[in-house]
C-alpha cells in the first residue's frame, strides 16, 4: 500500500511539473527584482493579470509633426488573447482590420506605411508593459537612478532587453528603459526602441542602424480597472524634456471577455503578410 502511494505521488509531480512552472524574467541582481516586483504588486499584481482571459481596449494616437498628405489621427480598437497572444483589430477610421491567428498576420485594406505585423502587438506592450516584464526571456538590469527634469528626481531606472524576439512585430534588438516612482512604485515613463526589421525599412533607417529610437514616453493617467491600473494617457517625445510629437489616449479597457478565435482568422479577402514575423 505505502508503495503504491509513493507512485501515485510521483506520477502527480510529474504531470504537474510542466503546468506549473511559472514564467520568470531573468533579474540582474536582487535590488532588480525588488523594485521590478513592487511595481507589478503597485499596478494590481501578476496573478490578476494573468487570469485576465483576454485584453481589448481603444488606441487613439495623434501624429503632431505627420506630412499634410497624411491623415493625423490614428485610431484602433484592439483585442490580444492572453494565453496565445493572437489578436484582432478594427481601425474604423481606415475601414480596416488586422489579425494574428497563432501563425500568420493578415490585414485587410491596410494602407498606412507600418508593415501590418509591426501593428499586431505594438500598442499591447505599451499598455501592458508593467506586466510583460514578467514574462520568460526578459532580461531586467541593475537598477540605476535618474532625475527626470519636470518629472521625478532620482527615479529608479531599469534597462529592459529581450533574449530573442519576444512576439510578432518585434527584434530581439528592441528594449525598453522604465522609469519608476521610488515611493508609489507607478511606471511615470519609459524609453522604448524597435528594432523589428521591415519597420527600419519603413523608417529608413541608415544601414547599420539596429533599432528606431529611443524615443520617450511620459505616463500621464492611469485608470484602474478590475482591480490593475492601465495608462491611459500618454506623449511620445525625442528627448525627456523635449517636444512632443505623439499624443496617445487609450480608452475603454476590457478585461473580463473570452477571445473570439473566429475573429483572428483571415477572411477570404485578407492580404497575408509575407516577412518575417520577428527579427533578430
Amino acid at each position: 500500500m505505502k508503495q503504491r502511494l509513493v507512485t501515485v505521488i510521483t506520477v502527480l509531480m510529474t504531470i504537474c511539473i510542466a503546468p506549473c512552472v511559472m514564467a520568470e524574467p531573468d533579474y540582474s541582481s536582487a535590488e532588480s527584482k525588488r523594485v521590478i516586483e513592487a511595481m507589478v504588486d503597485a499596478h494590481g499584481g501578476i496573478d490578476r493579470w494573468r487570469a485576465a482571459p483576454s485584453i481589448r481596449f481603444d488606441d487613439i494616437m495623434h501624429n503632431n509633426y505627420h506630412q499634410p498628405e497624411n491623415f493625423a489621427w490614428w485610431a484602433a480598437h484592439e483585442v490580444i488573447d492572453q494565453k496565445t497572444r493572437q489578436v484582432w483589430q478594427n481601425w474604423p477610421m481606415d475601414d480596416a482590420m488586422i489579425g494574428y491567428d497563432g501563425q500568420q498576420v493578415w490585414s485587410t485594406n491596410w494602407e498606412k506605411g507600418n508593415p501590418s505585423a509591426s501593428m499586431v502587438h505594438f500598442f499591447y506592450y505599451f499598455v501592458n508593459l508593467v506586466w510583460l516584464t514578467q514574462d520568460d526571456g526578459v532580461l531586467l538590469s541593475e537598477v540605476r537612478r535618474f532625475d527626470w527634469p519636470g518629472l521625478g528626481d532620482s527615479l529608479y531606472e531599469i534597462e529592459m532587453r529581450f533574449d530573442s524576439a519576444p512576439g510578432v512585430g518585434k527584434s530581439g534588438n528592441g528594449y525598453f528603459v522604465l522609469y519608476i516612482d521610488p515611493e508609489t512604485y507607478r511606471l511615470v515613463g519609459y524609453q522604448y526602441a524597435n528594432g523589428y526589421k521591415p519597420l527600419l525599412a519603413v523608417m529608413n533607417m541608415p544601414e547599420g542602424k539596429e533599432v528606431f529610437g529611443p524615443l520617450w514616453r511620459h505616463i500621464t493617467r492611469y485608470e484602474e480597472v478590475g482591480g490593475l491600473l492601465f495608462p491611459t494617457a500618454f506623449r511620445t517625445m525625442p528627448g525627456p524634456d523635449e517636444r512632443i510629437v505623439g499624443n496617445h489616449l487609450i480608452l475603454n479597457i476590457d478585461i473580463s471577455q473570452p477571445f473570439e478565435y473566429e475573429r483572428a482568422k483571415a477572411p477570404q479577402a485578407a492580404v497575408i503578410f509575407d516577412g518575417p514575423l520577428r527579427t533578430d
